[in-house]
């Protein structure tokens, strides 16, 4: 069998780790007749390969992420492709965001072997962009030969920081958001409360840990900002507050235009009056000083301050009267 490797790109929290995860548990799927492509293949859950899978001890399944993300992805250093050789080195590759070249040899080296289990061995290396250059030829060595039967399963969330050489020995395919009715049941699954409010305050990207992060937040300013009265700023951290602020602003100009609003669909009333009172172009370049900020949304030294300061300029704006 021969598998080109494949970059899978999309969005965060949109389901692409886990359609990487499936693809290599369908790939390594022993029962009979099954597909042998990528996302074609669907593993059957019962079979001894599907078994090692779920276990996280199958021998022919490498998976290889940065240190920093493992934990994240609930996974172990044994299974990140962190060998005790390569935890270390791999830890201090700009602070364990990066994917090291021991982590890589360690792949190499894996990947030279025979299959154990006499099926297709299989890589999974995410997110792709987080190589230095000595890692990303290290790879691209194996890329560029990969022994038999050995898949390749790459992702990305940034197809652009992709490093060329290694963007062109991929087969580029496309994540797309899930659609409504696969958000709404993936929240319902995990037992979120008002999954359809959820759905478009994440916009979908509903496999992040906390989907919901700062929507009642967001929910309780908007309702004292309509009174008048805005008396509880506390729960949030100065990145979620500017992460919710550009959410609520971006609805705010699209109410203003005349348009639905796409984060805070069931408060749409209260958005439009507040968004009567501003003025759009004070509305947009408040939104770009928010951006600025959020490139450093840990800097201020009184997180408590920082976020009443914004939260201030934001009344000044709704009260500045309408051009």
């Amino acid at each position: 069998m021969d598998f080109p490797a494949t970059l899978l790109h999309g969005a965060r929290a949109t389901g692409l780790w886990e359609s990487l995860l499936e693809a290599a548990a369908g790939l390594l799927c022993e029962a009979p007749g099954r597909a042998t492509t990528p996302w074609q293949a669907r593993a059957c859950g019962e079979c001894a390969g599907c078994h090692l899978v779920q276990a996280g001890t199958h021998p022919d399944l490498r998976v290889v992420v940065p240190p920093a993300l493992a934990a994240e992805l609930g996974l172990g250093a044994d299974e990140a492709g962190e060998g005790a050789q390569a935890q270390g080195e791999a830890r201090t590759a700009a602070a364990g965001r990066e994917i090291g070249i021991e982590q890589v040899r360690g792949l190499i080296d894996w990947a030279q072997g025979t299959s154990h289990r006499g099926g297709p061995k299989v890589a999974v290396v995410h997110p792709l962009d987080a190589m230095a250059a000595p890692a990303a030829n290290a790879l691209l060595k194996v890329l560029e030969e990969p022994p038999e039967s050995l898949c390749f399963l790459t992702g990305t969330h940034h197809l652009d920081r992709v490093l060329p050489t290694l963007r062109s020995r991929c087969s580029l395919r496309a994540w797309a958001r899930p659609d409504a009715q696969a958000a709404l049941a993936e929240l319902e699954r995990r037992g979120q409360s008002d999954a359809q409010a959820v759905m478009h305050w994440s916009r979908r990207a509903v496999f992040e840990p906390d989907p919901a992060r700062g929507l009642e937040w967001t929910r309780r300013l908007v309702r004292q900002l309509a009174d008048g009265r805005v008396n509880q700023l506390d729960g949030v951290t100065p990145a979620q507050a500017i992460e919710s602020l550009q959410k609520l602003t971006l609805d705010l100009v699209r109410v203003r235009s005349g348009l639905q609003p796409s984060y805070l669909a069931d408060m749409d009333g209260a958005l439009r009056r507040m968004a009567g009172q501003g003025d759009t172009g004070a509305w947009l370049q408040w939104w770009q000083r928010l951006a600025q900020a959020a490139r450093t949304p840990d800097f201020p030294v009184h997180a408590g301050l920082a976020v009443q300061a914004w939260v201030v300029e934001l009344q000044q704006l709704c009260t500045s009267g309408a051009n």
